[in-house]
């Protein structure tokens, strides 16, 4: 049935008459989007496609509900995540833990800004641990030092291991950034002093993935400084392009201090975690060092220079003594992970595999009631997500999606025909309740961010994308949270303050509307807030839309499975 019986206040979609024959006749249609409206003789107009299924509804006439609070509700269980790894029990991480103090970083200097004063503080005996997809030497704290005198990576980590500290890296064997890796790696196995135990390498390359084409993405840096934890963990490297402020109003010091490199801004977030989380997210760490199978041991690493040195098993980060992991936070996080079940070197740690962030997600836009704020560096197809989207979009208010618009280098492999299945069939059913968003073209900005929000109550954010390799090939990290402590909605409902916090914060962001006043903001009004900023040239956001073409032929599921693997098992 055609719903017609609410009048939406938004309009999603706009049916426009293409002008042009040559463009009619190129595109097989008479009104534009063509996936959407259609040319209606009696009314003499454009109009959307009255397929059954529509929805005209935009949400305002839905009243929101309470939403689930419990930490159970939104989290996999034991048995779901023993499930998500092809039935073998998820060792040295905790299903999900409480009493955890989580900071959230809305944009990347923040981030860089807070390791940088947490590495200062590592001396004799601590660690340093860090995993990435690449890192560059650039200054964590530009602002305060544009040389990077004092502040550049080599130097923080350089007299971190003058103090005592003992700084590890697992990086990607990236061909993508394959020069600057080599000169980090370089550096840091050459010039900072060689540690006692489990070496000779400080940086080990790291290739084990299923495909030539897949990557290491898992984004962490853990911290134990004597008996005390820290873990950062979500989209960030520390590497160029990625520090910039939530302003994005310093284009002009990244070039100065070299660290742009195609883009004027980033758009990205990260955690702070102290608690038991911040063990687990160590133990990742440790599972992938101190696995039996060493990496970078073929002859096309030898041929790119990415081969190690010798090194071997870390202890655990109880082996100076027993932590304080402190258990007296208000917020509760689960860790999960992606490492593919076509892969047969992670023995140690997930033999079968682990989708548990896969399955996360999945149960977790299923627990939705009010809303969901998707921001993504893709918003491609996943068959799963998009059921699940479509299966709650007729009870919430809004489903708001921010993400990058697909680039010339991800284009010719097919990337804007998988944003246009992920995203046409929600448009046909949802058209108003359903609001999409890039940053203007002009501003030159990259949307990174690898998160998502629900109904101010469940915040994730990690390394994954909205994509299927992120979901079950590529291996990824993520943390997901629930907080203890509440806040009353202009609604009247009962959220996490953490979450909404940081919600208004990207909103703020997106809007340039302030903090202040998106909070006296009903959800729905904030969300509205989106279409006026899309046509402010002062705001950083546009629409974003996505169009049918015959080129998407050539990219079937063949192709498809080679640029974003399906790795079930």
């Amino acid at each position: 049935m055609v719903s017609t019986d609410v009048v939406a206040v938004r309009t999603g979609i706009t049916c426009t008459k293409l002008k042009n024959p040559l463009s009619m006749a190129t595109k097989q249609c008479v009104c534009s989007p063509c996936h959407l409206c259609e040319y209606s003789l009696s009314k003499m107009k454009c109009q959307l496609i009255k397929d059954d299924g529509l929805v005209l509804s935009d949400g305002s006439e839905l009243t929101l509900q309470q939403p689930v609070l419990q930490p159970t509700e939104w989290f996999l269980t034991k048995e779901e995540i023993t499930q998500s790894r092809g039935g073998v029990p998820r060792s040295n991480l905790q299903t999900y833990s409480k009493g955890n103090k989580v900071v959230v970083f809305p944009s990347s200097d923040q981030y860089f800004l807070f390791a940088y004063r947490d590495i200062e503080r590592s001396g004799a005996n601590d660690t340093v641990y860090l995993a990435g997809w690449g890192v560059d030497n650039v200054p964590f704290d530009p602002i305060n030092d544009p040389t990077g005198k004092k502040s550049s990576f080599q130097s923080i980590m350089k007299r971190a291991v003058q103090r005592g500290a003992d700084f590890r890296a697992l990086v990607w064997a990236n061909q993508l950034e394959r020069e600057q890796n080599l000169v980090m790696r370089d550096f840091i196995n050459t010039n900072l002093t060689k540690p006692t135990v489990s070496g000779p390498a400080r940086f080990v390359f790291d290739d084990r993935v299923p495909y030539l084409a897949s990557s290491h993405h898992q984004k962490s840096l853990i911290l134990r400084q004597q008996n005390k934890l820290v873990a950062y963990l979500g989209g960030v490297d520390l590497t160029t392009d990625r520090w910039d402020t939530i302003n994005h109003d310093q284009s002009k010091l990244r070039d100065q201090v070299k660290i742009s490199r195609y883009f004027n801004g980033w758009v990205d977030a990260h955690y702070r975690i102290e608690g038991p989380a911040a063990l687990d997210v160590g133990n990742n760490f440790l599972q992938r060092w101190n696995s039996a199978f060493k990496p970078t041991l073929g002859k096309i690493d030898d041929l790119l220079d990415f081969e190690n040195p010798g090194h071997s098993a870390l202890p655990p980060l109880s082996s100076n003594g027993p932590l304080d992991l402190n258990g007296k936070g208000p917020h509760m996080v689960q860790i999960t992970r992606t490492f593919s079940c076509k892969y047969k070197h992670y023995e140690e740690f997930a033999p079968r595999g682990e989708n548990s962030l896969f399955q996360a997600r999945i149960k977790a836009i299923k627990a939705a009631k009010n809303f969901i704020y998707i921001e993504d560096q893709y918003f491609v197809l996943v068959p799963e997500l998009l059921d699940a989207l479509l299966e709650v979009l007729p009870r919430i208010q809004r489903l708001i999606v921010v993400a990058q618009r697909v680039m010339p280098d991800t284009k010719v492999t097919g990337y804007d025909r998988y944003s246009f299945d992920m995203v046409a069939p929600i448009q046909k059913r949802f058209p108003n309740k359903f609001q999409l968003y890039t940053t203007k073209e002009a501003k030159n900005l990259y949307i990174h961010s690898k998160v998502v929000i629900v109904d101010d109550v469940y915040l994730s954010i990690g390394s994954s994308n909205w994509n299927r390799r992120s979901m079950t090939s590529d291996s990824e990290i993520g943390a997901n949270v629930v907080d203890t402590e509440t806040v009353e909605t202009p609604e009247g409902l009962q959220v996490g303050k953490l979450v909404r916090n940081f919600r208004l914060s990207k909103f703020m962001e997106m809007t340039g509307k302030s903090v202040a006043s998106l909070a006296k903001m009903k959800l729905i009004d904030a969300a509205n807030a989106f279409d006026t900023a899309a046509e402010d040239p002062a705001s950083i956001i546009e629409r974003l839309q996505v169009e049918d073409s015959v080129k998407f032929v050539a990219f079937g599921d063949v192709v498809r499975q080679k640029i974003d693997p399906d790795d079930k098992c």
